[in-house]
């Protein structure tokens, strides 16, 4: 038994140097591991450099024309969120505006609004937005309600006098307030730092099918299994760095402090690099070709970000949807890392996600052994 495990203690050795010597020399490989992830990820923080949605277009259909109402078409124009322009189609083609997502709000404001409020009539300003953009959408109404907030007391003593109540005197607050990160308000954070991880499971699962595709010495290996792991553990460290890597640059430029372990964070990160190394030999084993692999793999990944809880929270989807959710590495590694990043969570359930993407690798091992090794000497005798 001992020397078993040194003789496959060996194998593992042999391959892992062997690899890291091929990977070094192979322009592919750089260009897979490290060039091609860190340069979307560069392209992906340019794109969302702004921090959160701003300038959305939002169309104006003042029915009034009063100075009133141009005021309050001036102050929400003003605001960092909204950019308004008004239509002289009026609400039909402001609609139609919405319908094709050219603008993603419309502020309506009704006839009289002006004589309305100075009557003491209450009218009201409706602000309708596209919920279809689910991001777009909600961030073009930010400003609306505290403007509207503004407007209700400036004009609370003429409306109640009109009504003809006595205006309570209201206390003197003075309010001061700072900027705080918020993880899941950042739309640079949130949106960024779940495509960084979703691309990474894309990378990942694409270089394992183009190694294994060359993996011509493990046929001949006596340990084919330590060979096997030797073989993948180089790309296993290399990806858990570089998406430490732009976890870290994410986090720094958009100035967010981590509540959580650190260590905790690689310990994720690196049993997702392996669950997705795993998808990527189950999906090299039980296909015929490389090309086929890499179609199959366009789908797995396509599907891991629509059900990962990102653009539908879980508990909103079906039972279905629920249970291919739960499938996929992704949703796990992208809810342990924010739990890490937004409170201090215990070693116990970092250690029950590991555990549970563990499982994954574990269970494709299972299902590859024997075909595995057959699916490379077809491969060999085809070529």
């Amino acid at each position: 038994m001992a020397m078993e495990v040194k003789y496959g203690r060996r194998c593992f050795r042999q391959a892992f140097n062997r690899e890291l010597r091929t990977a070094f020399r192979r322009p592919m490989i750089h260009w897979l591991t490290w060039i091609f992830p860190l340069l979307l990820f560069w392209l992906l923080s340019s794109n969302f450099s702004a921090g959160t949605l701003l300038n959305l277009p939002v169309a104006v259909v003042d029915n009034d024309h009063s100075e009133l109402s141009r005021q309050l078409i001036r102050d929400l124009d003003a605001s960092p969120h909204a950019s308004l322009t008004e239509w002289p189609g009026g609400l039909e083609q402001a609609e139609q505006k919405l319908r094709t997502a050219a603008d993603y709000g419309i502020v309506y404001i009704p006839t009289d609004f002006e004589a309305d409020v100075l009557a003491g009539r209450q009218p009201q300003v409706v602000f309708y937005y596209n919920a279809l953009f689910y991001a777009s959408g909600l961030y073009s109404t930010q400003d609306f309600t505290g403007l509207m907030t503004t407007l209700n007391s400036q004009y609370r003593s003429i409306m109640a006098a009109k009504i003809g109540k006595q205006v309570p005197t209201l206390a003197q607050v003075s309010l001061t307030y700072q900027s705080l990160f918020n993880a899941s308000g950042s739309y640079i954070y949130y949106q960024q730092f779940a495509a960084t991880i979703h691309l990474m499971q894309l990378f990942v699962v694409a270089c394992m099918i183009y190694v294994l595709s060359r993996s011509k010495p493990l046929i001949y290996s006596n340990s084919f299994t330590m060979s096997l792991l030797g073989k993948m553990t180089p790309y296993t460290l290399i990806y858990t760095t570089v998406l430490m890597a732009q976890i870290a640059l994410l986090v720094w430029a958009s100035d967010a402090r981590v509540v959580g372990n650190a260590f905790y964070m690689y310990c994720v990160a690196f049993f997702y690099i392996m669950a997705a190394q795993s998808i990527a030999v189950f999906l090299f084993t039980f296909t015929r070709s490389a090309i086929t692999a890499y179609t199959l793999m366009a789908l797995l990944v396509s599907i891991a970000m629509t059900f990962s809880g990102l653009a539908v929270p879980e508990l909103s989807m079906p039972l279905p949807a629920q249970i291919i959710s739960n499938l996929e590495p992704l949703t796990h590694a992208l809810y342990a890392m924010f739990d890490l990043f937004l409170r201090q969570v215990p070693a116990q359930p970092v250690a029950s996600v590991c555990a549970l993407l563990l499982v994954y690798p574990l269970v494709v091992g299972l299902l590859v052994r024997k075909r595995l090794p057959a699916r490379l000497k077809a491969q060999e005798a085809m070529t």
